[in-house]
């Protein structure tokens, strides 16, 4: 009786255990699982964005098999999982642990720990992608406005920038209508989509005069018309500086624009009291750093291109946030003396690089795989000159951006506001 009873047992176990050895032991493929994953691509969190815990995972095996085990390769632990009532194994393996790379799923036999299928998955650190524009005036059309809109449409999770000019309320050359209408337009921009309304300044004495500081223009990069427009605006002091962002400040908060925390200055001119000015006021990003030595060059005949190349020395296409140096902003300070992340525009502005060359700053950036660290890939434009050809420039950078977008499990690219990186520099 002994001996049937264990017989009985034997017998149950195998009715309604796992996959039954004398089977198991026919397989000699190692590609009998057919596995799905969640997706294939697994951020890592850094501050902003926030990574998975786990990574789905589903798959079939033949009928004999009720049990499989799954791991990640190289990673401590494994689990055991049923088949459920539709013939599917699921599970969550953890993944938050995990170094960026590339891993495999791996799935074996409960008994026998044979493998029979493999997937594959990449961990990686964020690609965040800033698109940024700098308002230099509002003496444009509506086509302008509308060139601006077809890209959004044309690349739906697009975030802007919006680096938004005070002036804008100052100009003498625009109507008091269609300052209503841009007005309207930009806090739609905002509102519908989600852009960041930061703050460009240019030299305008129109603004400037209304600021308590005398306007300045003999300081300036291109040729002295009165205007203000092309001043260096590190012609103004720390305190000057500081007066004029307060105005600014006002003026976004008088228009209903919110309070601004980021800042390009015009001719990215911005010099360390530029920058001890914002501290001040208040802002938490600057992005007046630019890869001039290379992509300003038409300006060579110009003050705008020995300004740059000499003041932002040593800013690449590759160059990451940082905090700026006091007496040296284009290196970073590691006591973090001035408080205010320095943003590299890397990508520049579409009326310095083509379509290809953006591309290229993009794959300089992340050549496809995994990466090490969040990383910062920076383009844009002007509105008031966004032509049709510059259109077609934009969308070839926004299209390769889009060949690694997160969102659609092609890779880790991210389309953020500026100062949401804040949150990942700290």
């Amino acid at each position: 009786m002994a001996g049937a009873a264990t017989c009985l047992v034997a017998l149950l176990g195998a009715c309604g255990g796992g996959e039954a050895p004398a089977n198991e032991a026919l397989d000699e493929s190692e590609n009998l699982a057919d596995i799905t994953l969640e997706r294939r691509w697994v951020l890592k969190s850094d501050g902003l964005t926030e990574g998975s815990e786990t990574l789905g995972v589903e798959l079939t095996l033949p009928k004999n098999y009720r049990w499989a085990k799954l791991e990640v390769e190289g990673a401590d632990g494994a689990q055991v999982v049923e088949k459920n009532d539709a013939g599917v194994f699921a599970a969550a393996v953890p993944v938050a642990e995990l170094e960026p790379g590339e891993h495999r799923v791996v799935v074996r036999s409960r008994s026998s720990n044979r493998v029979l299928g493999t997937a594959t998955f990449v961990v990686s650190a964020a690609l965040y992608v800033v698109v940024s524009t700098d308002w230099d005036d509002t003496r444009m059309s509506d086509a302008y406005l509308a060139r601006m809109e077809g890209l959004r449409q044309g690349h739906p999770g697009l975030k802007i920038t919006q680096f938004f000019a005070p002036f804008h309320y100052t100009d003498p050359q625009v109507s008091p209508a269609r300052k209503q209408e841009i007005d309207a337009w930009i806090k739609e921009q905002r509102d519908q989509h989600g852009d960041e309304i930061g703050v460009h300044i240019h030299g305008w004495c129109h603004f400037i005069e209304t600021t308590g500081v005398p306007c300045k223009t003999k300081e300036t990069f291109y040729k002295d018309d009165g205007s203000g427009y092309t001043t260096i605006l590190a012609a103004y002091s720390e305190p000057e500086m500081t007066a004029i962002l307060a105005e600014a400040v006002r003026v976004f908060d008088d228009h209903g624009l919110g309070r601004p925390t980021s800042f390009r200055a015009g001719g990215w001119t911005a010099s360390a009291d530029t920058l001890r000015a914002l501290a001040t006021t208040g802002f938490t990003v600057d992005t007046s750093a630019v890869p001039a030595d290379t992509w300003l060059a038409s300006w060579k005949a110009y003050d705008l291109y020995s300004w740059t190349t000499t003041h932002w020395d040593g800013i690449t296409e590759t160059s990451q946030p940082y905090f700026p140096l006091g007496d040296n902003p284009a290196e970073p300070d590691p006591l973090r003396g001035i408080p205010v992340l320095e943003v590299p525009d890397n990508g520049v502005l579409v009326d310095y690089v083509r379509g290809e060359d953006m591309t290229m700053i993009y794959d300089l950036n992340h050549d496809g795989g995994p990466l090490e660290e969040p990383t910062l890939y920076q383009v844009g434009w002007h509105p008031p000159n966004f032509s049709g050809e510059y259109l077609a420039r934009m969308e070839m950078a926004l299209s390769h951006v889009d060949e690694h977008l997160f969102d659609k499990d092609l890779g880790p690219a991210v389309y953020v506001n500026i100062s949401e990186l804040t949150k990942v520099w700290r």
